[in-house]
C-alpha cells in the first residue's frame, strides 16, 4: 500500500454520480432513437435517386418512341388521294400516282393546349379554304379531349380561310370547361393554313405578339402567394381566420370558377420541357415555378395547406362532419409512400408517352368541371364521403401533387445538409443531451 506524503490527504475515493451516469445513459439511448428516423432518411434519398433516374429513363424512352411518321396524320386528311409529295414543310395531295390532278395541301399546324403541344393535320384547297383537320398528335387530358371531340372538334373548322382570324367566341363556339384546347385547336388550324398560303404564294399577314393575359386568375394566385409568405415573415394574430380566406378563395377561384388548380398535369409538361407562354398562361408560371420557389427558399408548402381548392373542399367537408386524423402514429410514416408511388407511377407514364394529360389522375376536374369517366366520379365520391370523416384524405394518401412538392422539399433539405455538418442529435455546450424532437426528425414529425 502506497502511504500518501507527510501533510497532504489521502486521495478521495471517486464515487459514481447517480444523475451524471443517468445523463451518459441518455445519449446512448437517444442515438438509438434517431436511427430509426436516420435510417428513413435513408431510404428516403436512394429512393429519390431512384426516381430521379427513372425519370430519366422514361424521358430517353420516350423521346426515341415520339419519333414516329406523320403520314398517317397526313393521308387522313385527303383520304381519297392516291400519292403526295412534299416541299418545304407543306404536302401536295394528288388524286393519282401519275400527279396530273391535284386535290389540295397538307400541313400540320402545333399550338399549345392544355397539356402541352397540340398538332393537327390541316387540308388546304388550292384557294386557300380549309378542307378537312384531323389531330396528328395531342398532350390533353383524355376525358376533356372527348368533350371537345363530341361538339365536331377540330372538324368544325373546316371551310374556314386562311385568312380568318380564328378567334374562339366569335368564329367558332367554345365548349365549357375546355376553352384552352378549343383555342389550341384554333391556332394550330390557322398555324397549318398560313403555312400552306405562304407554300403557294398568297399574303400572309403575320399575327401580332399575344398580349400578356393578366385578370383575375393570375391576379388571385400573386395575392394567394404574397398573402402566404407574409404569414410566414411575420406573427398575424389571426392567422386560422387568414388560412380559411386564403383556402375559401382558392376553392372559389382557382376551383369552381376557373378549375385551374396545381396538378400533376402542369408538373410533367415542365419535366418534358412543354413551357407555354407565359404572355398567355402567366398562372402556369406563378404555379409551376412560384410554389416550389418558396419552398426550396423557404422549406414550407404555400400551396397544400393554404388555397389548394380540393384541399379546402376536403377540410370544409371535415368540418362539417368533424373529421380528424385516424391513422396509428407508427405506419404513418409508411403511409406517406402510397401517394408517392402513385405520384411516381402517373409521371413516368406520361414522361414516357409524351402526354402530361395522361399522367394526371386527379379529380380535381370532376369536382370542379363536372368530366370524367365512371372511375374518377366513383374515387370523388369515396372522397368526398371519407373527408366527413378522415382529415383530407386524398391529400393524405392520394394527391402526386403534395407528394411531388414533398420531395423538393425534402432534396432542398439534402442540400442543405450536404453544404455543412450537421446538428442534428446535437445540444449546445452546458445544456445537456439534445432533446427528443427538437433536433431528431421523428417518423411523422
Amino acid at each position: 500500500m502506497k502511504l500518501a506524503p507527510l501533510g497532504t490527504s489521502p486521495p478521495e475515493t471517486t464515487r459514481p454520480d447517480p444523475a451524471a451516469h443517468a445523463a451518459a445513459e441518455a445519449v446512448p439511448e437517444q442515438g438509438r432513437a434517431c436511427s430509426g428516423p436516420d435510417r428513413q432518411r435513408r431510404i428516403e434519398r436512394v429512393m429519390a435517386i431512384v426516381a430521379l433516374a427513372l425519370i430519366a429513363a422514361a424521358w430517353v424512352a420516350g423521346e426515341h418512341r415520339a419519333r414516329r411518321s406523320v403520314m398517317p396524320a397526313i393521308q387522313a386528311a385527303v383520304p381519297e388521294a392516291a400519292d403526295f409529295s412534299r416541299t418545304d414543310g407543306v404536302f401536295a395531295a394528288w388524286e393519282d400516282r401519275d400527279r396530273s390532278r391535284l386535290l389540295g395541301y397538307v400541313a400540320l399546324g402545333t399550338a399549345d393546349g392544355y397539356g402541352g403541344p397540340l398538332t393537327l393535320a390541316v387540308a388546304v384547297s388550292a384557294e386557300g379554304q380549309v378542307l378537312n383537320v384531323v389531330v396528328a398528335d395531342h398532350k390533353e387530358t383524355g376525358a376533356w379531349f372527348d368533350r371537345v371531340s363530341r361538339r365536331g372538334l377540330p372538324g368544325a373548322l373546316a371551310g374556314k380561310s386562311w385568312d380568318d382570324a380564328f378567334v374562339v367566341g366569335r368564329d367558332l363556339d367554345t365548349v365549357t370547361g375546355a376553352t384552352v384546347t378549343v383555342d389550341a385547336m384554333a391556332r394550330a388550324v390557322a398555324d397549318g393554313s398560313q403555312a400552306v398560303a405562304r407554300a403557294m404564294g398568297l399574303p400572309v399577314n403575320e399575327a401580332p405578339p399575344a398580349p400578356v393575359r393578366f385578370g383575375l386568375l393570375e391576379l388571385t394566385v400573386l395575392l394567394l402567394l404574397g398573402l402566404v409568405l407574409l404569414s410566414y415573415r411575420y406573427a398575424f394574430p389571426h392567422r386560422k381566420l387568414l388560412r380559411w380566406g386564403t383556402m375559401l378563395t382558392g376553392l372559389l377561384l382557382l376551383g369552381f370558377i376557373y378549375n385551374s388548380p396545381l396538378t400533376l398535369t402542369y408538373m410533367a409538361r415542365a419535366v418534358l420541357g412543354y413551357w407555354p407562354s407565359w404572355r398567355t398562361d402567366l398562372h402556369f408560371y406563378l404555379l409551376v415555378v412560384g410554389v416550389p420557389a418558396i419552398i426550396l427558399i423557404a422549406r414550407k408548402n404555400p400551396y397544400c395547406q393554404w388555397f389548394c381548392p380540393f384541399g379546402a373542399a376536403q377540410e370544409c367537408l371535415g368540418a362539417v362532419g368533424g373529421a380528424r386524423s385516424r391513422e396509428p402514429a407508427r405506419l404513418r410514416p409508411w403511409l406517406r409512400w402510397l401517394p408517392r408511388t402513385l405520384a411516381l407511377g402517373a409521371l413516368l407514364l406520361g414522361v414516357y408517352l409524351r402526354s402530361p394529360g395522361q399522367a394526371g389522375y386527379e379529380v380535381f376536374g370532376t369536382l370542379f368541371g363536372l368530366v370524367g369517366g365512371t372511375t374518377q366520379f366513383a374515387l370523388l365520391g369515396l372522397v368526398i364521403v371519407a373527408s366527413l370523416f378522415v382529415l383530407r384524405p386524398w391529400c393524405r394518401y392520394l394527391c402526386p401533387v403534395g407528394a411531388v412538392l414533398d420531395f423538393l422539399r425534402m432534396l432542398r433539405d439534402w442540400a442543405v445538409e450536404s453544404r455543412g455538418p450537421s446538428t442534428r442529435a446535437t445540444a449546445p455546450v452546458g445544456t445537456g443531451p439534445a432533446a427528443p424532437g427538437r433536433h431528431c426528425r421523428w417518423p411523422g414529425g
